[in-house]
């Protein structure tokens, strides 16, 4: 019986095996990382663009801290824009879009947000997943201005 729980049908791991496999598995958590500290070829987001189509971009900053202290997302100012990028691009927005373009794309994105129901909470405001990650965006455009790199 005790022969039959043997597993001799696979061959021991070695430490050598286990060092280089971890290894591998560090630079392959790291990679993701270092793809975003420079912006996605292609979405070319002008944040300042946007941040201009904010009626109070220091209200919007505020939020965009609140929303940070109440759900830690940890996320990189890349990764906002390329979030907002990708929605807008579905309402017609490019890079070379003029700033009406902009507007509209904007607008017709927060109306698909609420007419599906994708919602943030942030204190006692409600707003779409794309003006959440706007104030977001605009909170670490704030965050980047006062302590510049």
């Amino acid at each position: 019986m005790e022969k039959d729980m043997e597993h001799t049908e696979h061959p021991p791991v070695s430490r050598r095996n286990v060092v280089i496999l971890g290894g591998t598995a560090l630079v392959a958590a790291a990679v993701p990382a270092a793809l975003f500290h420079r912006k996605p070829k292609g979405l070319a987001l002008d944040t300042d663009v946007f941040m201009r189509l904010l009626a109070d971009p220091a209200a919007a900053a505020k939020l965009g801290e609140i929303r940070f202290a109440e759900s830690k997302p940890g996320l990189t100012r890349a990764v906002y824009e390329t979030r907002l990028a990708r929605r807008l691009r579905a309402h017609g927005w490019s890079p070379a879009a003029s700033p009406e373009l902009a507007r509209r794309a904007l607008a017709a994105s927060v109306r698909a947000d609420y007419l599906g129901d994708r919602m943030v909470a942030i204190e006692k405001w409600h707003l779409s997943e794309t003006e959440a990650d706007l104030c977001a965006l605009a909170a670490l455009v704030v965050r980047a201005q006062e302590h510049p790199v």
